[in-house]
C-alpha cells in the first residue's frame, strides 16, 4: 500500500499499465471426452493480489487449480505463470505451494 499522510491507496494493477500479470489463464479448455469441465477461460492475477473463485459445485474450479497445480493439461490454451508457459512443467517443479478449498 502506498501512504499519502493518514490515506492508504490500495494495490490495483488495472491502474497500471506497466503491470505484468503474474498468472494468466489464456484460452484454456479442459475437455474428459464429451463432457467440457473449463470452456475457453482466459483470466489474469496479479502479483499481491487476494483472488477468490467461487462458483456451483461441478462449475470447474477444482479442475482450474489442478491444471495451475500441473495435476491436469488443458485440452487448449496456455497458462503462463511469472512470464513462463508451464505447458510440460511437472507439478513439484511449479512455484504453487499453496491452494485450498472449503
Amino acid at each position: 500500500m502506498k501512504s499519502l499522510g493518514n490515506i492508504r491507496r490500495s494495490f490495483a494493477p488495472w491502474t497500471d499499465s506497466s503491470a505484468k500479470p503474474y498468472i494468466s489463464f489464456k484460452n484454456v479448455t479442459k475437455k474428459f471426452g464429451d463432457f467440457t469441465a473449463v470452456d475457453d477461460l482466459s483470466l489474469n492475477i496479479y502479483n499481491r493480489e487476494f483472488f477468490a473463485l467461487l462458483g456451483a459445485s461441478g462449475c470447474g474450479k477444482s479442475t482450474l487449480l489442478r491444471m495451475l497445480a500441473g495435476f491436469e493439461q488443458p485440452t487448449t490454451g496456455e497458462i503462463v505463470l511469472d512470464g513462463q508457459d508451464l505447458a510440460g512443467t511437472p507439478p513439484y517443479r511449479r512455484p504453487v505451494n499453496m491452494m485450498f478449498q472449503s
